[in-house]
């Protein structure tokens, strides 16, 4: 199997409920407009992945971590993380038994401000590569992304300092709450996005809903192949010491 990763542009489309359990729609009603609009499309997305990948007519409960994720209430079945960027919302989904992080941003949306502040949880590997990049400011967008969504699979937040460091340079990550981790991040004309996934994933089929809610493929990612695009960076877990000594 591989994992999944589903967009959606909300625009003036609405999410269709019908998938999802009653609580869920219920606490929405709760919450801001533009806030209850991203809440419901996110779990339609999700309720849609179930339906085409598990034949799952209905969402399944849902329940949140301690930290605040939302994750299902039957440990069986398979994890999943949400992201928004602007209007846009995304779902990824991962294999059976595997783990996902998933970050988006929508590009030069961020002051020069914010991407300074941002800096400032970078290593000086990560700078140096940053540096090196003929587009320094959308780079750090890059690493930004590519660190949000291995923190969203770890559960970490950016305090955690000196957890996770990335290696861009040599295609290489080191979390040392998740040891075993690959993330894969593509920079495309308005959107950077960013999957954290179990190293054992080989495949990442990308998917958008149109404007009709018409499902449309994207690309399938090969994630073992060395090449996967001109703007395409992925980063896998360093061998631990114990590796090594095998």
């Amino acid at each position: 199997m591989a994992s999944h990763f589903v967009r959606w542009t909300l625009a003036q489309n609405r999410a269709d409920v019908q998938r999802i359990p009653a609580d869920i729609v219920e606490k929405a009603q709760f919450l801001s407009e533009k806030r209850r609009s991203r809440y419901l499309a996110a779990r339609m997305l999700l309720a849609e992945l179930m339906l085409r990948i598990y034949g799952m007519s209905q969402l399944p409960a849902l329940t949140t971590t301690p930290n605040g994720r939302p994750c299902f209430t039957d440990p069986d079945l398979p994890d999943f993380s949400i992201a928004y960027a602007g209007n846009m919302v995304g779902v990824l989904l991962a294999e059976e038994q595997s783990r996902a992080g998933l970050d988006m941003e929508i590009v030069r949306a961020h002051s020069r401000q914010t991407l300074e502040h941002h800096l400032q949880f970078l290593s000086s590997g990560e700078k140096a590569w940053i540096n090196a990049q003929q587009d320094p400011l959308e780079a750090i967008t890059q690493i930004w992304t590519l660190r949000q969504s291995v923190l969203k699979l770890t559960g970490e937040n950016n305090d955690c300092d000196g957890s996770l460091r990335l290696h861009p340079a040599s295609g290489r990550l080191r979390s040392h709450v998740f040891p075993d981790v690959q993330a894969v991040c593509d920079v495309e004309p308005l959107l950077i996005w960013s999957c954290a996934l179990s190293p054992v994933t080989s495949r990442l089929r990308l998917w958008e809903i149109d404007g009709q809610q018409n499902w449309n493929a994207l690309r399938d990612i090969e994630l073992n192949k060395a090449n996967m695009g001109p703007h395409t960076l992925r980063l896998t877990s360093m061998p631990t010491e114990r590796q090594l000594q095998l």
